[in-house]
């Protein structure tokens, strides 16, 4: 497969050093179409224009809106994590409270006040991580949400700022 210069490709978003220029101009030898397209180019039509900004007050006034509505969002996230993710952790170990500390409570006899008097020393080591996980997964679900709900407020805060 031969590797060539591709006529169709547009240089006109880069700023050319005249080293790079110099091997564009070896490369193309064999090809004169290409030769002098790049004999004809200025080094003014290479280089890029930095876009003005209209209005610096309205734009240093929308990156503080967006700052706290991006810091609300998380923190609204996070707190929300916390205590779905507290009452997930504490439905899973009531479920195996329930489910697997009190039966066996009732079969030994003897233990089955241990399982009332301490009840989180009853619950088995599994059930405990279980527990942990499915809380840390709640907690990592609304922070994420948090984010992209943050992102969604900022974007509206651009289009505003863009729109009027």
């Amino acid at each position: 497969m031969a590797v060539g210069l591709n006529p169709n490709i547009n240089f006109s978003g880069y700023n050319i050093s005249d080293e790079n220029m110099q091997k564009l101009k070896n490369q193309a030898k064999n090809n004169p179409e290409m030769l002098a397209i790049l004999e004809n180019a200025k080094s003014d039509e290479f280089k890029t224009e930095q876009p003005k900004q209209k209005n610096k007050f309205k734009n240093g006034l929308a990156s503080i809106a967006k700052f706290f509505t991006a810091t609300e969002e998380i923190t609204k996230g996070t707190a929300k994590g916390a205590v779905y993710g507290t009452m997930s952790a504490v439905g899973v170990m009531l479920g195996g409270w329930l489910f697997g500390a009190l039966p066996k409570g009732f079969k030994k006899g003897n233990s089955l006040k241990a399982v009332f008097k301490n009840p989180i020393a009853s619950i088995s080591k599994s059930t405990k991580i279980t527990a942990g996980l499915a809380a840390a997964g709640v907690v990592a679900y609304h922070i994420i949400r948090g984010k992209l709900m943050a992102n969604q407020r900022n974007a509206f805060v651009d289009q505003k700022l863009n729109n009027y």
